[in-house]
């Protein structure tokens, strides 16, 4: 069995250890920049963090998922011992997963309905092969590609130029088009 608390990171997807895989250039530097968006548009209002574990209770088996990026409302937080703090006993409500060209679809939908279940008002699930971001939410779910900005009523400061965001992980001249290299 891995360690849980060692990188790479293990995620208990009910009672069943998924090992994520290691981050490359491309996603640390879109996990970065989707940090520093949501960061920027929540002030202090919440606490934004990457690889934060967060436990789901009333799950048929143990589970606990790492998104990529996580933010946390302050009102959320408060009441919470400073041991819980660290490891939340709910989802975020905002969980970011940058798929990894190991990831499996399955278990990423997995996840998703998990954090949706155990309190997330908005997972993003943000694809760089396909250059895209598909947002589930109470509304419904909705794919965000080049040319689209994304916003969220809960920080109504966070806006995401999916170009943007896209290129900000490419290397210069590289303009990372649908099946560039990368």
């Amino acid at each position: 069995m891995f360690a849980i608390d060692e990188k790479p990171y293990t995620e208990i997807l009910r009672g069943r250890a998924v090992r994520k895989v290691s981050p490359k250039r491309r996603h640390g530097v879109l996990q970065y920049t989707l940090a520093r968006l949501l960061s920027d548009a929540s002030a202090n209002f919440g606490t934004v963090a990457t690889e934060w574990r967060f436990t789901m209770p009333g799950e048929p088996r143990r589970t606990t998922l790492v998104p990529d990026v996580a933010f946390v409302a302050h009102d959320r937080l408060r009441p919470l011992s400073d041991e819980d703090r660290e490891q939340p006993p709910f989802a975020p409500e905002i969980a970011i997963e940058i798929r990894s060209p190991g990831d499996r679809t399955r278990t990423i939908n997995e996840k998703i309905g998990i954090y949706l279940r155990h309190g997330s008002l908005s997972v993003l699930d943000v694809d760089p092969l396909e250059r895209s971001m598909t947002c589930h939410d109470a509304s419904g779910v909705r794919t965000l590609r080049e040319g689209d900005i994304f916003t969220l009523p809960l920080l109504p400061k966070l806006r995401i130029d999916v170009r943007a965001l896209f290129a900000s992980a490419d290397l210069p001249g590289q303009e990372g088009a649908p099946g560039t290299a990368r």
